[in-house]
């Protein structure tokens, strides 16, 4: 499992170009922004709280953000560049010191970023960053590293970078001129002028090995459900672009699930004439059963 992880560490891409300091940034952006999705953070009730950014490190799934991004979520949708919506099945492995965390979707043959080497960049290096600060997606700004600096009172070792990052940036990919990954986006200071900072990739490496040995600890790990049982549910459902009631039912019969669409709306207090939005959670009645 250990060796899969980072064989599909090597598939992943990055931009065609020279080894150059200068970036193209269109070809950096055409070909890295398939690997980035915007995360919305839900509730356990399905309520929207909040939202951030992560990318896929592996073609199965693997994809990394930063732990304070989902935190308090109690469910995740990661939405592709392409309007794909895909549940996060669980957090493999988190690192709260480095404020970075690991998750598996649900997927296969995705487009995924390859890291760069360790200690690859230094002040100076031109970078560039694929985020969607305040849900605004696909946004690509640029700028260097401006510092390797030691927090203080804290073990921990930043990047601090000049690229422009906002609210909702977090868990964004600061990339080199080839496009690898050279940090995870994780704050900034609002008391100056580009003063932003990213985790070093270097500390994602020690983490993936983790999450494809599969032992984690319990002090680490942080599972989250697919599902998220209520009082008279046994399950639940994520709502797709298109989706109506009559669809949903028969999806889930495919699954071996027989419900009706007037059990889903009422389970789930709906209007006649409610209209489903993409991301959405519904509770599946408990009487859905093969």
């Amino acid at each position: 499992m250990l060796a899969r992880s980072f064989l599909a560490l090597t598939l992943c891409g990055s931009v065609a170009s020279p080894a150059s300091e200068i970036p193209d940034l269109r070809a950096l952006a055409r070909q890295t922004r398939p690997a980035v999705y915007l995360l919305v953070l839900q509730d356990e009730d399905g309520k929207t709280i909040g939202s951030g950014t992560g990318f896929l490190v592996s073609p199965d799934g693997l994809l990394v953000t930063n732990h304070h991004v989902i935190a308090e979520a109690r469910v995740i949708i990661a939405k592709a560049e392409n309007g794909g919506l895909f549940p996060v099945r669980k957090v493999l492995v988190t690192d709260i010191p480095n404020d970075l965390a690991i998750l598996q979707l649900e997927g296969k043959d995705l487009p995924c970023l390859s890291l760069a080497p360790p200690g690859s960049v230094d002040a100076g290096t031109r970078i560039a960053v694929i985020g969607s600060p305040l849900g605004l997606e696909g946004t690509l700004t640029e700028g260097i590293v401006s510092a390797r600096r030691k927090m203080p009172g804290e073990n921990r070792e930043v990047l601090q970078i000049s690229a422009p990052i906002s609210k909702g940036s977090s868990g964004s990919p600061v990339l080199d001129s080839q496009g690898r990954v050279v940090g995870v986006a994780s704050f900034l200071l609002l008391d100056g002028q580009s003063l932003n900072f990213a985790s070093p990739s270097e500390k994602l490496r020690p983490l993936l090995a983790r999450a494809g040995k599969g032992s984690l600890s319990t002090t680490t790990a942080q599972p989250i459900p697919s599902e998220t049982p209520k009082a008279g549910s046994s399950s639940t459902y994520v709502v797709k672009s298109g989706d109506t009631l009559s669809r949903i039912t028969r999806d889930l019969e495919k699954r071996g699930l027989r419900t009706t669409a007037d059990e889903i709306r009422v389970i789930n207090q709906l209007p006649t004439n409610s209209i489903l939005r993409p991301g959405q959670i519904l509770q599946i009645p408990e009487t859905a059963k093969p």
